[in-house]
């Protein structure tokens, strides 16, 4: 029996694609922070190739005890309303693989992370692991989505429980990780919300990605032009909004204060830039310059992303010269 994150695994998915190198710089600051926690990324073995992360056991996919829900949502078809459908599926196929990676490796627990999302305190986490009386707990984005930025199991039996749900509401064509979380929560569980969105009802935030895409930038991939573009905010209703705060040091954590001086720890950053830097330190540099600079037009533009413009170079070259239409150059 845990009686707090002390053990507990932190675990990250890379499955249909090869690991960015935002990936491998997100899980070297996790194992700074957290250095004597166990480490896993589980990777296809397909685009695993020789990768080594120290501190960290590579998993690969395909040697995974099958369960039964990862082998009827595989079976389940569907017909996408969206692109990247192959994006959207790994996306929900990584709480099957979860499970399985759970049985597979005899673990009762676990903390997920997205791979641009940084756990940047354990204390609300390690205080959750106290209590037994929970099942999974994730980030909520906005009024209709959730979101596994962290991604938290304590009973293996509420993750099958999602599963289950998400079998049963896969054919939806319009259905993705992000609404089913959502509508999980809003049929099945209503605690499984994380301090995030608008449900801030302690001095704790987990960014589900206002936060780090406010402060830090959109991923330029998105843009014609590939500026990682600030002070982005969603178009929909009950998002956590940081206009109106400013991040700061705070020993060895970071908290955002508002205008009246109200603070909050933040647990967690998402960066949707995928501009992971290579240590904490950088990170903090960079969420507290760019959170306290004036956000005026310049500073809204944001960055160009000379890593995608390699990218888009590459890309063109090795579909348009080379032939080769699955080509997935990845810099960043």
């Amino acid at each position: 029996m845990q009686i707090n994150s002390q053990g507990v695994p932190f675990v990250w998915t890379e499955i249909g694609r090869k690991p960015g190198k935002y990936v491998l710089n997100a899980i070297k600051i996790n194992s700074e922070l957290f250095p004597d926690q166990p480490r896993y990324l589980i990777l296809s073995k397909e685009f695993a190739g020789k990768i080594k992360v120290p501190g960290c056991e590579i998993v690969l996919e395909e040697q995974l005890i099958q369960t039964e829900n990862s082998i009827q949502f595989k079976n389940t078809p569907k017909n996408w309303s969206w692109s990247q459908a192959n994006y959207w599926t790994n996306t929900t196929r990584r709480f099957f693989v979860l499970e399985q990676f759970l049985k597979s490796y005899e673990y009762k627990q676990l903390i997920h992370l997205e791979s641009d999302a940084i756990l940047l305190d354990l204390n609300y986490v390690d205080d959750l692991f106290r209590d037994l009386t929970w099942g999974i707990k994730y980030t909520k984005q906005d009024a209709f989505t959730g979101c596994a930025s962290v991604f938290l199991v304590n009973s293996i039996e509420k993750l099958k429980d999602l599963n289950r749900f998400i079998i049963e509401n896969w054919e939806n064509p319009t259905n993705t990780d992000m609404t089913l979380l959502s509508e999980y929560q809003k049929l099945k569980s209503k605690n499984s919300y994380l301090p995030s969105g608008d449900i801030i009802e302690s001095n704790t935030v987990f960014d589900a990605g206002t936060i780090g895409r406010y402060y830090l930038g959109g991923d330029a991939r998105n843009n014609r032009i590939p500026f990682s573009t600030r002070g982005l905010l969603p178009d929909t209703k009950e998002f956590f909004n940081p206009s109106d705060f400013r991040a700061e040091s705070h020993g060895k954590s970071i908290r955002i204060i508002d205008s009246n001086g109200k603070a909050l720890s933040l647990a967690c950053v998402h960066i949707h830039s995928k501009r992971v830097p290579r240590s904490i330190k950088l990170l903090k540099k960079s969420l507290i310059k760019e959170s306290n600079a004036k956000r005026n037009i310049v500073w809204k533009i944001g960055v160009l992303d000379y890593g995608v413009i390699n990218e888009r170079i590459k890309s063109f070259l090795q579909r348009r010269i080379f032939r080769n239409k699955t080509a997935d150059p990845r810099v960043r």
